[in-house]
């Protein structure tokens, strides 16, 4: 690459830098980290996983972030949502033989600030080592994703862009 597209990345990277929100630097720089495979399984009793499941359906990862829906996903890759109690998901991981990772998935950027494109992201936190646990992550993740979508409703009432008669 020329040293003038290399200038030109950065300058693009600064700003778009520039227009995220400290919160959301951070998000981005955790969800590119959760992507890769682990090399060693994360040893976690069910308290410190009930724990840390807990602070991240508070909290998100990068803190201050909403999620529309937030689950651990299990070995058999079926989902356990952070609205449960404690005991119910206690009992649950008992089910899906485990927890393999956790997995939200949250509205990116604020287009009433102007901070650019709006996205819906996924993020996911391996427990498990290996790639093939990336890959039940990615396979639960569309389908997480397919019923967020679903669950989404057309808007039957006015809106203040639209116009009137």
């Amino acid at each position: 690459m020329t040293p003038l597209q290399d200038a030109q990345r950065s300058q693009g990277g600064a700003t778009r830098a520039g227009n995220q929100t400290k919160s959301d630097r951070k998000f981005l720089a955790t969800l590119a980290a959760s992507r890769r495979p682990l090399l060693k399984d994360v040893k976690m009793s069910e308290d410190e996983l009930l724990r840390a499941f807990r602070e991240l359906g508070k909290s998100g990862p990068g803190g201050d972030r909403k999620w529309l829906i937030c689950v651990i996903v299990g070995e058999d890759g079926r989902t356990i949502r952070s609205t449960l109690d404690d005991k119910t998901i206690l009992n649950r991981l008992k089910l899906v033989k485990g927890a393999i990772g956790f997995m939200g998935v949250t509205v990116f950027g604020d287009p009433q600030k102007g901070s650019g494109s709006t996205s819906i992201q996924v993020y996911y936190r391996p427990l498990k080592a290996g790639t093939n646990v990336i890959e039940k992550l990615d396979k639960a993740k569309r389908a997480v994703m397919a019923a967020v979508i679903k669950a989404l409703q057309p808007i039957d009432t006015a809106i203040k862009t639209e116009v009137g008669e």
